[in-house]
This record gives C-alpha cells, structure tokens and sequence, in this order.
C-alpha cells in the first residue's frame, strides 16, 4: 500500500526564518518564537515539521563536513520539542482552535 497524500505545503518566509533563527546567538528562544508564531498564524503541525525539515537541509547546504554545527542541533531540538520527544513541559504545541 502506498502513501499518495500530497506533502504539506511549504512557506518560503516560514524556512527562512527558521533558518535565521537557528543561526542566531539565541537559537532556542528565536526557534521556539518562530514555531509559536507560526502556530498562531495558522501552520499546522505538519506543516511546520516539514518547514523545519526543509530548514534543516538549508543548514546543511555549505556546512563544513564532520563538524557539529549548533544551528543544526538546535533544529533538531526543536524538531523533537514539536514532536513531544522531550522533558515535560518542554513540548511546544499548536494552539487550541477555537
């Protein structure tokens, strides 16, 4: 059986500033503003894992090889905090429709 759902649509505006705030001196902060924005506005869950996917690739265009970039594990954590891979209380969620 094969998946044939269409990918969720990426925003542009969303992956780069996922990727500006990855590369900030604050990459924690900067990324969970972003995803909660993000959130807000509208941006589902898996739309905004696939934003940060294609984020993650973006970090890794030019990346020196073998060695370990904090904008990258700093994706990543943010990754796994939209996923629930992470302390309690860390998660970060969509708001609740109203």
């Amino acid at each position: 059986m094969t998946n044939d759902a269409e990918p969720p649509a990426e925003d542009p505006a969303l992956v780069r500033d996922l990727v500006a705030a990855a590369r900030s001196g604050q990459a924690w902060e900067a990324l969970e503003a972003v995803a909660t924005a993000g959130y807000a506005a509208g941006v589902t869950p898996a739309e905004m894992l696939a934003a940060c996917g294609t984020a993650l690739d973006a970090l890794a265009d030019g990346a020196p090889e073998g060695i370990d970039d904090p904008a990258d594990d700093a994706m990543r954590d943010l990754m796994d905090r939209l996923e629930g891979f992470c302390p309690p209380g860390a998660a970060i969620e969509p708001l609740p429709r109203k």
